[in-house]
């Protein structure tokens, strides 16, 4: 029996186990918007000894909010991660410490999907693709893997179309100091 998929109250898919480096970005502009971002980031400080009843009460509000925002967004599945906690910050660093993808084999995948990449010209622009490169190499990085300049380069014009080969042979031709994935993105464009 086919269960039937979550909705998230998000224009983004609930965290699901597989799509942790996506929903961490998009989950840090909701928080952002819902005033709540400051609560993962800073240290926990108490109301200042100055603040009225109002203010702490919106703190309060804000503090909570952050929490079940968080709560909201992650299939039920992984709900008993964070349901010890009602802190937004605890349940943020719960979440990241189980599923950041740090391990080897994560970013064998990660470098994999990386090289994998190819510019499809009916379904996307070149900067949507050189965007697409980006944060691959932005995700093998947070898996604590910097791929070297070289390769980005070179990914960026490795799979394009026959119509680019004239572009592709150009680039190649250019000083090693000025063949960087800078660079190609900007002549591809």
């Amino acid at each position: 029996m086919n269960m039937p998929e979550e909705s998230s109250p998000f224009a983004f898919p609930k965290l699901d186990g597989s799509n942790y480096t996506s929903w961490k970005d998009d989950m840090k502009v909701v928080l952002m918007d819902r005033g709540c971002w400051n609560f993962i980031i800073e240290e926990d400080k108490p109301y200042p000894e100055q603040a009225t009843e109002k203010e702490k009460f919106e703190y309060d509000w804000r503090k909570q909010r952050c929490y079940t925002t968080i709560y909201q967004a992650i299939e039920r599945k992984f709900l008993p991660l964070i349901r010890h906690t009602t802190d937004g910050k605890a349940a943020w660093n719960i979440l990241k410490s189980n599923f950041e993808p740090t391990s080897k084999a994560r970013m064998a995948v990660l470098i994999d999907e990386f090289f994998e990449l190819k510019f499809n010209p009916e379904e996307e622009t070149i900067g949507i693709f050189c965007k697409r490169v980006d944060e691959k190499k932005t995700q093998v990085k947070e898996a604590s893997f910097e791929i070297p300049e070289l390769l980005i380069a070179i990914q960026l014009i490795r799979r394009l179309p026959a119509e680019y080969d004239h572009l592709v042979q150009t680039l190649y031709r250019l000083k090693d100091e000025e063949f960087n994935h800078r660079e190609v993105e900007s002549r591809r464009i």
